[in-house]
């Protein structure tokens, strides 16, 4: 991965327990992410998908074909990007903690999925790294998959003690990444 790319991925690392340890303290003591909190998961990502970046710049040598591995990767990506914008644009200006502001948004890509943009992200990802025929991308994509998916509960209560059954309604009848709702709960 080179140097870069290494001290990326070692500061994303860090960045994320860190922020970790304290949205799982704010969402529950303070009802909301401060701005230094919400600051450091967007660190986190940034500096995850700068590794990122750096791993899927040269493909690895051809366990996939150049056209399967592009054939399967591009709509992939393709279906990640738009799902992540979509979902992006669908919220309300956000306040200084990074949150939305104006109640529960349920509709837009958030019909298909309770977490739009970090699926759509999770997409792209994977799309970028099996075109690239890139293992290490697809590394950092679980690596990425797995520090969202630890986040979901923490989010999840907050939504449901700042919403209650407003909440808990939109949660049983939407999935909470794609497919059936959602069992998932």
């Amino acid at each position: 991965m080179g140097p870069w790319g290494t001290r990326a991925l070692l500061g994303a690392l860090a960045t994320y327990g860190w922020a970790f340890r304290r949205v799982r303290r704010e969402f529950v003591e303070d009802r909301h992410l401060s701005p230094v909190t919400s600051g450091a998961v967007y660190v986190a990502y940034s500096l995850h998908a700068l590794a990122f970046l750096v791993a899927v710049r040269r493909p690895e040598p051809p366990a996939l074909l150049r056209a399967a591995a592009i054939t399967l990767g591009l709509p992939l990506a393709l279906t990640g990007a738009t799902l992540f914008v979509w979902g992006w644009r669908g919220l309300p200006v956000a306040d200084d903690s990074g949150l939305a502001t104006g109640g529960l948004v349920t509709g837009g890509a958030y019909r298909l999925s309770r977490n739009p943009q970090n699926v759509g992200w999770a997409l792209l990802l994977t799309g970028v790294a099996l075109a690239r025929r890139s293992g290490l991308g697809l590394g950092l994509t679980t690596l990425f998959w797995g520090a969202f998916r630890a986040s979901v509960p923490l989010e999840e209560a907050f939504l449901e003690r700042t919403y209650g059954e407003a909440y808990r309604r939109y949660r049983a009848r939407t999935p909470r990444f794609l497919g059936q709702p959602p069992h998932d709960s």
